[in-house]
């Protein structure tokens, strides 16, 4: 997860650069010198640290329902299925709690 975070950062930043030099002629180095100043380098870190939680929980979802199977096809089909809706809903109500602990101290 922190890897995929990381690398759809970049991706991003990326895109946004070749869009800004397309569109508004900013060159790509007067970005990369004026990013610092737009977007703090905490909002990284954060997204790094959120990605490491939600991998993190997202194994433990996986591992208990994957613990649960029984030696059948119809147990595997349902754990899967469960484990991921599982996942999905811890994910974003973990993210729900993450907006509203980080919005009451201010980042």
């Amino acid at each position: 997860m922190p890897l995929i975070s990381v690398w759809t950062t970049v991706a991003a930043l990326l895109g946004g650069m070749l869009a800004a030099d397309i569109s508004m002629g900013v060159t790509p180095a007067y970005f990369i010198n004026s990013l610092p100043a737009a977007v703090q380098a905490a909002n990284l870190t954060l997204a790094t640290a959120k990605s490491v939680v939600f991998g993190v929980l997202i194994a433990l979802v996986g591992c208990h329902f994957g613990l649960r199977v029984k030696p059948n096809t119809e147990s595997l089909g349902q754990g899967t299925t469960a484990s991921v809706v599982t996942s999905i809903t811890v994910v974003i109500l973990v993210d729900a709690l993450f907006a509203v602990l980080f919005k009451s101290i201010g980042i």
